[in-house]
Formats: structure tokens, sequence, C-alpha cells
């Protein structure tokens, strides 16, 4: 008859708020450019679109923050200890520790330099 529904397939089923946030923001930027560039804007139409966009952003940042906050007390909560993190940290204290002899033997150096008396020659 007239009346047509859209079959959901199991991937739009499965899929999260935060994907659904994502691919809603993807569409909005490209309506929005669509906007921008053609020839006979309406600029109702592009500050519409531009507050929408936005908001979603902002809202999208916000979820994934609280998503990583949540992975993070999770892998804490379990003790999960990430390997990749870890040689990080190592690598961190690593170059600080270069950094720490370059510094300090600068800083000798320069001390040795205060200490020279410089010879006055007649």
């Amino acid at each position: 008859m007239g009346y047509h529904t859209k079959e959901k397939s199991v991937v739009d089923f499965c899929e999260s708020k935060t994907e659904t946030l994502t691919n809603w923001v993807r569409q909005v930027k490209s309506k929005s450019l669509c906007a921008k560039t053609k020839r006979k804007r309406d600029l109702r139409i592009i500050a519409i679109l531009s507050h929408s966009l936005l908001r979603a952003e902002s809202e999208l940042i916000m979820k994934q923050r609280e998503r990583a906050k949540r992975w993070a007390q999770m892998q804490a909560d379990l003790g999960l200890c990430n390997k990749e993190e870890e040689m990080a940290r190592q690598q961190r204290e690593k170059i600080d520790n270069l950094w720490k002899n370059d510094l300090s033997g600068l800083d000798n150096f320069f001390k040795e330099l205060d200490n020279v008396k410089t010879v006055l020659v007649n």
C-alpha cells in the first residue's frame, strides 16, 4: 500500500549511541558544507546546522570522555596493567633521566665558567 518502513539491519541494531551520534555529526558536516558552498546561501539553514553541529560535537566529546573514564575505572578495578602504558612510562623515565644528566652537566659547566678568572693582559 502506501506505507513503507525501512528495515533495520543487525548492524543498525547493534550500533551504539556514540557511533550513531558520530554518523549524525558526519552527515550534518556534509550538509553544512553543501549549504555553505551553494551560490545562493540560506543563512538561517547554515546557522541551524552550525548550532546543531556544535551541540552534537560537544555531546559526542562528553560521551567519549565518559566511556574512557569508565574503561579506565574498569581496568583499575580488575587490576589490568596495560603493557603499552608501562612501556611509555619507562620511556618517559628514560628520557627524563637523560635530560637530568644533560642539564646537570650544563649546570656544572656554567658553574666552572663562573669560577674562571679573567686575566688582564697589559
